[in-house]
């Protein structure tokens, strides 16, 4: 059979570097991990704080109703949303807000691409507040409270306006929402 060196087997002390860089391995994955789960903070990937909509989503927001949609051809309009959060990168405006199983805004979103559906059985006033009165309902309000909180600047069409109550949406508005901090909790 042969001693235990014939056999290939090593000492406790040719092995006790083996043991030392598996345990480095897993201490160095145990803090990547710890590091990273601080870093995140209850943030998404670019720095929104997370959170979950506020109650409310169905009823009435203004003059914008929540029902079976279906209003295309009365009257509709879109204005384009652009939202620039404090690292200087253009975030995204949720796909489907004020859209659901149960009904639909007729102020909503279908795409992430920041353009806003005014969808009204008849000509209506729908306002930028209005809009992000329903994104609080139906996603993420951390860019809404930071509007509603003065913590973002808001212009239309490059103008700095100072409230979104007075952004009245028609059709190819250019609305960009500056966000300097978010609201701590």
């Amino acid at each position: 059979m042969g001693g235990w060196r014939q056999r290939g087997l090593r000492t406790l002390e040719a092995l006790r570097p083996l043991c030392y860089y598996s345990d480095m391995k897993k201490l160095t994955l145990a803090v990547a991990a710890a590091l990273l789960a601080a870093s995140c903070g209850g943030t998404d990937k670019n720095g929104i704080p997370n959170a979950d909509p506020v109650a409310g989503y169905g009823e009435n927001v203004s003059a914008v109703s929540c029902d079976a949609g279906g209003h295309d051809a009365a009257y509709h309009i879109h204005a384009q949303l652009t939202v620039i959060l404090p690292s200087g990168v253009t975030a995204q405006v949720p796909p489907n807000i004020g859209v659901s199983k149960s009904c639909m805004y007729w102020l909503h979103t279908h795409e992430p691409d920041g353009k806003l559906h005014v969808e009204a059985p008849s000509q209506t006033v729908a306002t930028l507040a209005d809009f992000l009165e329903i994104w609080r309902r139906s996603a993420n309000p951390s860019i809404p409270d930071a509007v509603a909180t003065g913590l973002a600047e808001i212009r239309v069409v490059g103008e700095l306006v100072t409230s979104a109550d007075s952004v009245v949406l028609e059709d190819g508005l250019g609305i960009e929402i500056t966000v300097k901090s978010f609201p701590s909790n």
